[in-house]
């Protein structure tokens, strides 16, 4: 998994995480979030958007 912060505007941070092949989606995010203290904590919004290809 290859995380890098993107933008930080007033307290909103953007990630971009890219994701190694044979990663599972959900625990790498959440490995993620807990890496970043996000997890666990009074989220208001957050969204996921997810480009790619999984191999045949």
């Amino acid at each position: 998994m290859k995380p890098k912060l993107v933008n930080q505007v007033s307290g909103q941070r953007i990630f971009v995480v890219v994701l190694d092949l044979g990663d599972e989606g959900f625990a790498a995010l959440t490995a993620f979030a807990t890496d970043k203290n996000i997890a666990d904590k009074n989220i208001g919004s957050a969204s996921l958007t997810a480009i790619g290809a999984a191999p045949p």
